[in-house]
């Protein structure tokens, strides 16, 4: 589950849509730390491109699309 997964599931419990991102943040640490809940962190740009790479014949072109891609100057970001 995601960190924004597990806010809009405490909203929904507190039924207040509208709490802000620090209060729900508590409890989701809370829940974190005792072991109840596992957050997974987004993957950053460069191992998105790879995972949707690996099945495909550009796999073995991995690197030389990033490096491509980094030497055109240009850099992958989140959407």
């Amino acid at each position: 589950m995601t960190r924004n997964e597990a806010r809009a599931i405490i909203r929904d419990l507190w039924k207040q849509p509208k709490t802000n991102d620090s209060a729900a943040d508590f409890y989701v640490d809370m829940f974190v730390k005792f072991g109840a809940l596992e957050i997974e962190e987004p993957l950053p740009p460069v191992r998105r491109l790879h995972n949707a790479l690996i099945h495909t014949s550009l796999a073995i072109r991995f690197t030389d699309i990033v490096d491509y891609i980094d030497g055109a100057g240009l850099k992958l970001v989140d959407k």
